[in-house]
């Protein structure tokens, strides 16, 4: 009976940390340092300037960013470093950032897809993924 008792009480405990890590939103989970995991072009190499789409693969190879808990965050790119000011929007899962608070347009950071963001962006004649993860 006791160790009925004894296994009883370590699933609910079990059961409760499940609960309240699921409980945790996708917004909770973004902030700490990502760094790229891949960059793919997809072009038509008939057309585009491959040296051009070159530089722009190592450039992104160099980005990483900070996402603070106070929504503000730094980035780097081609050891350049700037501050900015970070959003998520949980319906599209889309998170963007501002170089100032409120002014301009927001520039997307990527999408959140699996515990990576994911961002996809043209380039003549193709486009280019980075692929985030946290470190």
């Amino acid at each position: 009976m006791k160790t009925f008792r004894n296994i009883l009480c370590l699933a609910a405990v079990i059961f409760a940390g499940f609960i309240i890590t699921s409980c945790t939103s996708a917004e909770d989970r973004l902030p700490g340092t990502w760094i790229i995991e891949s960059v793919v072009a997809k072009v038509d190499s008939s057309k585009a300037n491959l040296v051009s789409i070159d530089h722009s693969i190592a450039s992104t190879k160099t980005t990483t960013f900070i996402l603070n808990e106070d929504h503000t965050m730094a980035l780097s790119i081609d050891a350049y470093t700037t501050d900015a000011i970070w959003t998520y929007n949980s319906d599209s899962g889309i998170i963007s950032f501002r170089l100032n608070a409120g002014a301009g347009d927001a520039i997307e950071l990527g999408k959140l897809e699996g515990g990576k963001i994911v961002y996809t962006s043209s380039v003549k004649h193709g486009t280019l993924t980075a692929v985030y993860v946290k470190e």
